[in-house]
């Protein structure tokens, strides 16, 4: 017997280790990238980058703040007089529609039979504090960028996609088909002017082709990456604000008994923190990021990346002990940030709350997700409720013709780097448009480091006057070029 049992150890071991000896051959297999970009031509089109950069300068300087339970749209159309005195092409020959503050321009084209393209990016920027290097509203241009609150999020992307339409319409240029540019008045507090716009189109029966929204751009050392990538995403979590309520007959902290609200309270959020209920999965939209990405990696990498056909199994557990990112893109996340309960030090509570912001991935949706944190507070004697939420929207078509003229359009703007498809752990306005198209992506043209990335909502956000002007340049030959796009030769989006 014990023969036996050996035998079986030693062929469980022997297989382990031809696959992983096969493992270690398809990483060398993998070819090494690193990416070739194309340099700027800074004198395309013959037009001075300053130009975009004095535009999104004034438009800054429009201080379109939202805030929760204000109404008051003083600035949001202040911003609209802005833009009507900025492009004044565009108001003279494109039909626009005011969607009780949210902007919708329509530039018809030759052929109205074709599906129409929507570009799109909110002119409405949260509010900014703190100390920052320039006044936060004043679209100082220095050190050859634009700073101020809104340039990466995102009337930087707006400004390029108007450019781009008011420099083609100067060209005396017409479109095949319609093109649409929205702009969103709320979106920083999840407002409802997206959700206008998109039922504003489905009554008409518009249904466009292709939108495409902020989200993705283009990014040096991406996680681990040795090149920029082209981040394109193709899929966000749902997500939703859940509120948990404990209960007691309250009293005098002096006289404390047990099980009080906020011991409660506190059990709950320890167990969720402690042992996460949600499943782990390593799911296809994760893997064909991680396939994209492999190639442009270091060897330990691509090892991982290259090999979730062996790996895949095992990935999930060590990319939740890693937390931050990897976690987050194997499963549901609850993170608690709130908590309320007596006004006194020495008063406990009647009732307690704590609440929490959950993002559901696509393997445990909204329903199953929320039940399962239903079953712990119960178990607490805690009541659940769900404040706000929404589920996982479709991920997009990326085998339709428009994603690969996106995907082309990348390579001959910014050259052969890396397309990465990858799933967007924040909430845009993008998921409204699904239900009125399959294929929505959320990238902007716009080459950004990390740190100017993370300025958005933070202090010193600021972008680069040569990244804008390139993003004109991709929004102009996009549009102009979009029905003799090459999407049916071989892109260059990542190895097999």
């Amino acid at each position: 017997m014990i023969w036996y049992i050996l035998a079986v150890i030693g062929g469980l071991i022997a297989v382990f280790i031809l696959l992983l000896i096969a493992a270690l051959i398809r990483t060398q297999l993998i070819k090494k990238e690193c990416g070739n970009a194309k340099p700027y031509d800074m004198d395309k089109d013959g037009i001075a980058p300053e130009i975009h950069a004095e535009h999104l300068s004034k438009m800054i300087q429009v201080a379109s703040v939202s805030r929760r339970g204000n109404n008051d749209l003083t600035k949001i159309y202040e911003m609209h007089k802005r833009l009507e005195e900025l492009y004044p092409l565009i108001h003279k020959n494109l039909e626009i529609t005011d969607i009780d503050g949210a902007l919708l321009f329509r530039w018809k084209g030759k052929n109205p039979e074709k599906a129409p393209v929507l570009l799109m990016s909110h002119h409405d920027v949260v509010e900014a504090v703190g100390e920052w290097k320039y006044p936060p509203f004043s679209g100082t241009i220095a050190d050859g960028k634009i700073w101020g609150r809104g340039t990466v999020d995102t009337k930087g992307a707006l400004c390029a996609i108007l450019e781009s339409v008011e420099h083609l319409l100067s060209k005396g240029f017409e479109p095949e088909r319609d093109f649409y540019v929205a702009s969103s008045c709320n979106e920083e507090i999840t407002g409802d002017g997206a959700v206008k716009t998109v039922e504003y189109m489905y009554k008409r029966g518009i249904r466009p082709e292709l939108v495409m929204d902020e989200g993705g751009s283009v990014m040096g050392h991406m996680m681990g990456c040795e090149a920029n990538c082209a981040m394109v995403g193709v899929l966000e979590k749902g997500r939703a604000n859940v509120k948990f309520i404990a209960h007691s007959h309250g009293g005098h902290a002096s006289i404390p008994f047990r099980h009080n609200p906020f011991a409660r309270l506190a059990k709950l959020i320890n167990r969720v923190e402690s042992r996460p209920p949600f499943k782990l999965k390593l799911t296809k939209p994760v893997k064909e990021m991680y396939k994209a990405m492999a190639p442009y990696m270091p060897f330990k990498y691509r090892f991982l990346l290259g090999n979730t056909w062996l790996l895949g199994p095992i990935m999930p557990f060590f990319m939740r002990k890693m937390g931050g990112q990897p976690a987050a893109l194997v499963s549901t996340t609850c993170v608690f940030t709130m908590a309320e309960g007596s006004h006194g030090a020495n008063v406990i509570p009647e009732t307690a709350t704590a609440t929490a912001n959950m993002r559901f991935m696509v393997h445990e949706p909204l329903e199953p997700s929320l039940k399962k944190m239903l079953k712990i507070a119960k178990k607490n004697d805690i009541w659940m409720e769900m404040i706000t939420g929404y589920d996982i929207p479709p991920t997009a078509d990326t085998k339709c013709s428009a994603y690969k003229k996106v995907i082309k359009q990348i390579e001959m703007t910014f050259g052969d780097i890396p397309v990465i498809p990858y799933v967007m752990l924040a909430g845009t306005d993008a998921r409204h448009y699904t239900k009125i198209c399959d294929c929505v992506l959320r990238f902007v043209p716009l080459i950004m480091t990390d740190e100017q990335m993370k300025s958005a909502h933070a202090v010193n956000e600021n972008l680069n006057v040569s990244s804008l002007a390139r993003a004109v340049n991709f929004y102009s030959d996009f549009i102009e070029h979009y029905e003799t796009i090459p999407y049916n030769c071989l892109l260059y989006t990542s190895p097999s």
